[in-house]
């Protein structure tokens, strides 16, 4: 099927993590986090810039019906997803979609649901409620490159089992954690139920891309707003000077080994002089080091 005019080739998605109120609040997050999670200033110039250029957000649903060449998407198509499940994205992401006509999938980390920080089952029916999406993000949040077929299959499978059970509504999508690719993912996520599969590459989604292993953006504290505008536009192929330097990383992850190339990458994101927060603390408990 050919794209009809105004329609789009290909669909980006968008990762945020969690938000804070205030930027002093960034100091409660150790800093392997705190590159993932942005101001809700920072974040609702974002959403600004999506509402007032013309951007659609779209579902993974519809997402995963344009894909199949049921439907056609506008040609600024977005999916906007959120990893993990912090509270935030319920105190603070939810009503900034809301006030802008937009929608956002939160991909869950289903056994944290109702500890800590996370947000609690009340929350998320709410969100359902005002038209949100709910995913997957595992059941807790492991490395899936260090899980055997088995142990990832048990991640996959009872992470959808216990949204759905408790949310009353089909999880049809799941999003990989932490960063880190299995060999298995893909395969393993058809055959338990999904109908799409969020990984790490960075890159757009094309009817040819593989619904199991879609590419989406990430994005840092550490990118600018520039940035940010580049890699939303379609005609733009910024990203591409980040998959390469995505490549590298990962051959030096390959290289090291997980736990090598993580002691090195504490080693450069590791403040000179941590904030006496962050000291005394420790960054909170129920904050991940790596939230992917």
């Amino acid at each position: 099927m050919t794209n009809s005019p105004g329609a789009t080739s290909s669909v980006a998605v968008l990762t945020w993590h969690a938000v804070v109120e205030r930027p002093q609040d960034l100091e409660a997050w150790p800093p392997g986090a705190r590159l993932y999670v942005f101001t809700l200033d920072e974040l609702r110039r974002q959403l600004d810039h999506l509402a007032s250029g013309g951007f659609a957000a779209v579902s993974m649903a519809d997402f995963v019906r344009w894909h199949r060449g049921e439907i056609e998407l506008p040609e600024r198509a977005l999916v906007l997803s959120f990893d993990d499940g912090h509270r935030s994205n319920a105190e603070l992401a939810t009503p900034a979609l809301r006030e802008r006509g937009l929608r956002g999938v939160f991909f869950i980390t289903a056994g944290r649901v109702g500890t800590g920080d996370w947000l609690a089952w009340p929350q998320l029916r709410a969100m359902l409620g005002e038209g949100m999406e709910i995913g997957s993000h595992t059941l807790t949040h492991p490395n899936p490159s260090t899980l055997g077929a088995a142990g990832l299959e048990r991640e996959l499978a009872e992470s959808k089992r216990v949204l759905e059970q408790n949310l009353g509504v089909p999880v049809e999508s799941i999003a990989s954690p932490t960063g880190y690719d299995s060999r298995h993912f893909a395969s393993l996520a058809l055959q338990v139920g999904y109908r799409s599969a969020l990984q790490g590459v960075i890159g757009r989604n094309w009817r040819s891309t593989d619904l199991f292993a879609l590419r989406r953006f990430v994005l840092k504290r550490s990118y600018s707003f520039e940035l940010f505008t580049r890699l939303v536009d379609p005609s733009q192929r910024t990203y591409l000077g980040l998959r390469v330097r995505q490549a590298a990383r990962n051959a030096v992850r390959r290289l090291l080994g997980v736990r090598g190339y993580e002691a090195i990458r504490g080693l450069f994101l590791r403040p000179s002089d941590p904030p006496e927060s962050e000291k005394r603390r420790g960054g909170s408990k129920s904050q991940p080091t790596n939230p992917n």
